[in-house]
């Protein structure tokens, strides 16, 4: 819950701060609508991406498991791109990103609850649904240009970027913590093997 308050916080801030400085922009005259239109249509726009949000989640939550393999190259993170998460700090910040997944599924990753094969796999999955979920938020939420055609750069444009911003962070949580969790599950899944080997061997040497 803390997690989603400073989300929440966050939001406040800079849809305040967005209509503070076009309700100024009004006022002086340096823009021609209204107050009221600029809170209305700030609400509207805001909701509308909300909405958008909330309906990217849902549909990825319902993708088959088979689109979820964490080895398809499309899902893979390059070294390249885990050094630069690691240059813009997300280190210090990450555990600061909400997590919704428990929530939306019963399944949280805000930490690791079990250790094997099985779980740390199904962690890996809900990691990819959630970046394909952050990244198609942001790539929907253009259609903000097309609800809102009128003074694009007072309204549209900046909730985009606001959308954008809050999509993008958590997006790039989810692809910096799977290379990392890919390797564990690849350990714990030797060690299984290897377990199950023994233990077959034990069970042949006793039969004779």
């Amino acid at each position: 819950m803390t997690r989603l308050r400073g989300y929440v916080i966050t939001l406040t801030v800079l849809l305040s701060l967005l209509l503070a400085v076009n309700l100024n922009l009004s006022l002086n005259g340096v823009c021609t609508f209204d107050p009221i239109y600029a809170v209305v249509v700030t609400l509207f726009g805001t909701l509308f991406l909300i909405l958008i949000d909330a309906i990217t989640a849902w549909l990825t939550q319902r993708l088959p498991k088979k689109w979820l393999n964490p080895y398809f190259w499309g899902y893979k993170v390059f070294k390249f791109e885990h050094r630069l998460y690691e240059i813009f700090g997300i280190r210090k910040w990450k555990d600061r990103i909400p997590e919704l997944g428990g929530l939306l599924k019963k399944f949280s990753k805000s930490h690791l609850q079990q250790r094997t094969p099985q779980y740390i796999y199904r962690f890996i999955t809900e990691t990819i649904c959630g970046e394909m979920a952050h990244t198609w938020s942001i790539i929907t939420g253009a259609l903000i240009f097309v609800i809102l055609p009128n003074y694009t750069l007072n309204f549209a444009l900046p909730l985009f970027l606001i959308n954008a911003y809050l999509n993008l962070l958590p997006a790039m949580v989810q692809r910096y913590n799977r290379p990392k969790l890919c390797k564990m599950y690849e350990r714990l899944l030797v060690k299984t093997e290897e377990i199950l080997y023994n233990d077959s061997n034990k069970t042949l040497q006793s039969e004779h």
